[in-house]
């Protein structure tokens, strides 16, 4: 589209710029308000993204209540850490062991003589020569010329990664080469035929120490190993020192992780409780809106802030998504367990309880609260029954409407969070673009408001390049009036 000639003023004296702002933003309202509403979906969908994202929080932690594994996490105590630490894996066992260390394993070694006097690694001028370091049979060379230092020479052989590193000790003022793996195949050779590795570090290919391996007694059965880290019967033992008596490492159930593991599901369970109420009992503040350009051209950012903060408010309120999920979660956890054997067949037989109504306190509403102790009591006492209340399965298909009441508590929230979230994705999409439009509820929304807005910016230019050639045509219809004046004038003036 072709704007019009513009004539602003020049005839009738009026500024008719403003004149035509002014009318246009009478015009803009319907405008102006379809941006309103659009940002209000921008916002809501970010708030409905924040909630899939706490959702999904809970859920990760629900999701491994539901598994056995979670509750037969196994730890491994040592009565002498400075000689054995140890930890156990799902395959071990409750049980002890008794270890006594002989001999650590170890690299093999080439200490080089000391220098009688200061070394400068940087240094030039190295006698010329080459030397090769053979490992598993695989023979790397190494070259000394005139820009070679001993730090060059150094740098080569360690970034050969052939499974021999060379380092300098500054204290004792000597070079060693020692093998990346211990025991006694870490065996390494030198050839050093030019003689400049003698003469340039002051190590002698033949003063190799071969390394040797661990040697430990557990449980009566004497081992020997490569390495000082070994596994047995699921238990990973670390070797630290050589001990003069026998150490015990013990295995047990790691009820600690799993009070810490409940613990965490309680916190969790509140703070999503919290959350949802906050959000749809927030109610909406119906005297603030989204601002539009020109109000926010002549506030500060700091009143901005303030202003959408309060215009963001109640979003959510009464949003039937959460309201649901919020119950859904309430009725999971006080739906009992049907077919559960053992005494504890419920989650207040662990100390998992809601919190009591009082007067005047709504905030607590929904909530659980934790006996510590009496959860510790049960798992120490009954730790499978602990784990059935959580991990229970049911044959019973998904969409029996008795399955839910087979199933434990893990299984119950997982489900019942990953269908909230499920609901919210269709309604808002999966993306993080708060005016993405895509195929979801709001992202067909956000389409046809585009689309309204574009037609009604259309409609607008047209509507003010209307006004302006109406203006124009006055202007030139003033100036005619002015010429024809001023001829008028003159001829009267010749009379």
């Amino acid at each position: 589209m072709i704007n019009p000639i513009r004539l602003s003023g020049m005839s009738s004296g009026l500024d008719t710029d403003k004149m035509i702002n002014d009318l246009m933003k009478a015009a803009r309202q319907p405008a102006n308000k379809l941006k309103q509403q659009k940002q209000t979906l921008m916002w809501q969908r970010e708030e409905y993204r924040n909630m899939n994202s706490m959702m999904s929080s809970f859920k990760n932690l629900a999701d491994k209540l539901r598994f056995s594994s979670t509750f037969n996490k196994l730890s491994a105590s040592s009565s002498n850490n400075s000689v054995i630490t140890a930890s156990a894996n799902s395959s071990a066992g409750n049980g002890s062991y008794v270890v006594k260390v002989d001999q650590l394993a170890t690299s093999s070694t080439n200490v080089g003589d000391a220098f009688s006097s200061a070394v400068d690694l940087k240094a030039k001028g190295l006698t010329p020569g080459e030397f090769s370091i053979t490992v598993d049979g695989k023979e790397q060379k190494f070259e000394i010329n005139a820009d070679s230092t001993l730090e060059s020479v150094m740098n080569s052989v360690n970034k050969a990664n052939i499974g021999v590193r060379m380092s300098f000790d500054s204290i004792n003022k000597r070079f060693m080469l020692t093998s990346a793996s211990t025991g006694d195949i870490s065996t390494f050779s030198i050839n050093d035929s030019s003689g400049a590795l003698s003469t340039n570090f002051n190590i002698q290919a033949a003063n190799t120490n071969v390394g040797q391996n661990a040697k430990a007694t557990i449980n009566g059965v004497a081992m020997e190993m490569a390495n000082n880290s070994f596994e047995f019967n699921g238990v990973k033992f670390d070797l630290k020192g050589v001990s003069t008596s026998e150490v015990t490492v013990t295995v047990t159930r790691d009820t600690q992780d799993l009070v810490s593991q409940i613990k965490d599901f309680v916190e969790k369970y509140n703070e999503i409780v919290d959350k949802i109420q906050a959000k749809t009992t927030e109610r909406p503040n119906r005297n603030y809106y989204p601002l539009s350009d020109e109000e926010k051209e002549s506030m500060k950012d700091s009143q901005i802030q303030l202003w959408e903060s309060k215009a963001k408010a109640g979003l959510l309120y009464r949003d039937d998504i959460l309201q649901d999920a919020m119950n859904s979660l309430r009725r999971d956890l006080t739906s009992p367990i049907k077919d559960i054997s053992g005494s504890i067949k419920s989650l207040k037989d662990i100390g998992i309880t809601f919190k009591p109504f009082v007067q005047g306190n709504t905030k607590d509403l929904a909530k659980i609260q934790l006996d510590e102790q009496k959860l510790q009591d049960a798992i120490n006492s009954n730790p499978d029954e602990v784990m059935k209340l959580f991990t229970k399965s049911s044959n019973l298909d998904s969409k029996d409407p008795n399955y839910r009441s087979e199933i434990g508590y893990g299984e119950r929230l997982y489900d019942t969070l990953g269908n909230s979230m499920k609901k919210i994705t269709k309604k808002i999409g999966s993306g993080s673009v708060s005016d993405a439009v895509d195929g979801s509820i709001f992202g067909n929304r956000l389409r046809d408001m585009n689309k309204k807005l574009d037609s009604l910016e259309d409609k607008l230019k047209m509507t003010e390049n209307r006004y302006y050639k109406q203006f124009t045509a006055m202007e030139k219809a003033i100036q005619k009036l002015n010429s024809q004046g001023s001829w008028l004038a003159q001829q009267l003036g010749q009379g």
